[in-house]
């Protein structure tokens, strides 16, 4: 018998556990995210984040990022179904700004767990019915205000995957264009539209060139007394 490289329970208990931790210390300048969107790698994907404004300089927070697969990796070889689900820790920190132009490094860690069904590894030949995977993301980000309203925002982050279970193998990395538009639609919400494409280097060096993903979703804004940087969106690849 096969053992499980990723228990549901251990996820649901680690995720719970990070979620009551930011809703203990929701106060002001705190913002609830949800996005929908499709890319190259998922065929549809949801991402749900709580991210905390510290200061105007700095931002951390905690996303999910769940979505059916349609061109990953277990063990180095292609899957076109099952489930993908990431937990990540994304930070911002502002390192410029002039007038309505500001620059922040961006950069997210992350955990991502992968499952097929038991037939589809026979049927693929795959090493294990699960992957587990390590990532991080740095990147520099550009955000311009266009009014009170309206920002955009471009960018580079480039994404690493480290799969280390059922192997250890250099699974993933991407140099992802940015372009982010945020619309404020009220005091306590905010429009986000976001896309992201660059090219890529696969798991067994040549299928996989080239990633994309377009998404949109709201921001919502918890509490008082918001900080003009919380209307600065971030990708979430």
């Amino acid at each position: 018998m096969k053992k499980s490289h990723s228990s549901p329970l251990k996820k649901k208990i680690f995720f719970t556990a990070l979620l009551c931790l930011f809703l203990f210390e929701l106060k002001a300048q705190n913002m609830f995210d949800a996005t929908v969107g499709t890319s190259n790698q998922d065929q549809v994907f949801v991402n749900l984040a709580l991210r905390r404004q510290f200061s105007e300089k700095f931002r951390l927070g905690v996303d999910v990022h769940s979505g059916l697969v349609n061109y990953r990796f277990i063990g180095a070889k292609v899957i076109d179904e099952g489930v993908s689900t990431s937990i990540n820790i994304p930070l911002m920190l502002r390192i410029h700004q002039r007038d309505r132009l500001r620059l922040d490094f961006y950069n997210k860690v992350g955990l991502r767990f992968q499952s097929v069904s038991s037939d589809y590894e026979q049927d693929k030949d795959l090493q294990a019915s699960s992957s587990v995977g390590v990532s991080f993301e740095p990147g520099l980000l550009a955000t311009f205000a266009l009014s009170e309203k309206l920002s955009i925002q471009s960018g580079v982050t480039l994404p690493n995957l480290f799969e280390i279970s059922p192997e250890f193998i250099y699974e993933n990395n991407v140099t992802n264009l940015v372009a982010n538009v945020g619309y404020k639609l009220s005091d306590t919400s905010l429009l986000m539209l976001k896309a992201g494409t660059g090219p890529a280097a696969g798991a067994d060096g040549d299928s996989q060139k080239y990633t994309w993903s377009v998404q949109v979703g709201l921001r919502f804004l918890l509490g008082k007394n918001h900080p003009e940087a919380s209307l600065i969106t971030e990708p979430s690849f």
